[in-house]
């Protein structure tokens, strides 16, 4: 009964947009869109007279009120009103848990549609909140080594990296990046449980793995030494006794404990934040290394898959300034595609322009969109890059807008700072002049 009417309310509301579109002549279109508009409003109000009256007749909590009330936040969706579209989802949304429980997975498909309306209101705390509880209720219903439960850690952990890269959450970039790489952490326990450490399903992750904690290293390079989270405490407590006189002419020693400032403790912190930065970047290493070895493992995997693992560990290699190493990689990685002409493609998307480094990218596609959306702010830049992977001559070719000094600095400070993997040509690394790259804020 609540399919059939969630089917047919969702069938009325499609209506005024889902017939076939008639022949129009050429001044028809502006008055067609003008009848679907006013088709859309009164349909529009019309459903929200029919959940009013159901809710009146069954209560706030009728299971069907809460399927029309989803139908019409699809609606609200079509027509992009996503604040709207979001107060009704909700409200499904509860209707939901209150007849079928806080854990029920029936609720994934409604929180899935309140992901897409709040990235497009860039309600940045709302869709961290949706997504948290579409884990949530994954783990409710799987077992923590579940491979079921490998959708959500993925798609939440690459939420989490996102986040932090582009600074959409309050709450500290330790902790948002921290928790991204746990969940890749857990994603990778699960694989290895079920299908052993060399299995290719794990490839994913670990450049998960390796780029959240590429990213957690340049956190804790960044903090100072005297915010940094590190073991021990400031101060100590120390005894201190004094001698004081009695009334008799006599004398007694009192004692109090006091904390006082201990003075190994910036040494302490300073030893802490080294060891932790290495252990971050140990593991980047380990991580990229890790993924060759399972291309070694299943000789089957794609040659191109192979070669990216090679490449991306090259990468690490320049950022960590053992060029030798870096270009013993990418040699092998160039060598192997050119030896078919069908990964041309793939050779030249790799090797034919200066990339900046770390290059490895893990996209999340219902968001990407929408926040190279939100980049008003662009510089072109010219620059050469010599064969070892370095920015020279750079030069601000434009910028929209015109007076974005601010802008402009950051991208030659940017451009300036990176490490690059430099172009290659016949297997060889090469210096390329005038480099072109679009910087977006």
């Amino acid at each position: 009964m609540r399919a059939g009417g969630s089917v047919l309310l969702l069938a009325l509301l499609c209506a005024p947009y889902c017939q076939a579109e008639p022949h129009q002549e050429d001044t028809g279109a502006p008055d067609l869109a003008a009848h679907q508009d006013i088709a859309a409003s009164a349909e529009l109000a019309r459903y929200e007279q029919m959940i009013r009256e159901r809710e009146a007749e069954h209560g706030v909590y009728d299971p069907v009120s809460g399927e029309y009330l989803l139908a019409l936040g699809l609606f609200y969706q079509r027509q992009d009103k996503h604040e709207q579209a979001v107060a009704a989802l909700e409200r499904a949304l509860q209707i939901k848990r209150v007849n079928e429980g806080l854990q029920s997975d029936s609720q994934l498909a409604i929180l899935e549609q309140l992901v897409e309306s709040n990235i497009a209101i860039a309600d940045w705390d709302a869709v961290d909140s949706n997504y948290q509880q579409l884990l949530w209720i994954s783990k409710r219903n799987y077992d923590a080594s579940d491979p079921r439960l490998l959708p959500a850690l993925d798609r939440v952990a690459r939420w989490k990296l996102k986040a932090y890269k582009e600074s959409l959450l309050d709450g500290g970039a330790l902790n948002t990046i921290g928790a991204s790489e746990k969940l890749f952490r857990d994603t990778i326990e699960i694989l290895e449980t079920q299908y052993g450490e060399h299995a290719p399903g794990l490839i994913q992750a670990l450049y998960g793995r390796a780029l959240t904690n590429y990213q957690y290293a340049i956190e804790v390079a960044n903090t100072p030494q005297d915010e940094f989270q590190g073991a021990g405490n400031p101060t100590r407590t120390q005894l201190v006794c004094r001698i004081l006189s009695t009334p008799d002419g006599g004398s007694r020693r009192v004692c109090n404990t006091i904390r006082t400032p201990d003075p190994n403790y910036y040494a302490s912190r300073a030893r802490n934040k080294e060891f932790t930065l290495d252990q971050r970047l140990l593991s980047v290493g380990k991580a990229l290394q890790r993924i060759v070895n399972i291309h070694e493992e299943h000789p089957e995997l794609p040659d191109a898959s192979r070669a990216k693992a090679l490449v991306h560990l090259g990468d690490w290699n320049m950022l960590r300034g053992r060029k030798s190493t870096a270009f013993r990689h990418y040699k092998s990685a160039y060598q192997a595609l050119a030896q078919n002409d069908q990964h041309q493609q793939l050779l030249d998307e790799l090797f034919s322009a200066p990339q900046d480094l770390p290059a490895l990218k893990l996209p999340l596609p219902e968001l990407d969109e929408k926040l190279q959306a939100q980049k008003t702010t662009t510089v072109l830049a010219s620059f050469d890059v010599s064969s070892n992977g370095r920015a020279r001559n750079v030069t601000i070719i434009e910028s929209a807008p015109p007076d974005a000094t601010s802008a402009r600095r950051r991208a030659k400070q940017t451009i300036r700072g990176r490490v690059y993997r430099p172009r290659f040509e016949n297997g060889e690394p090469a210096e390329t002049l005038d480099n072109r790259v679009r910087l977006a804020y």
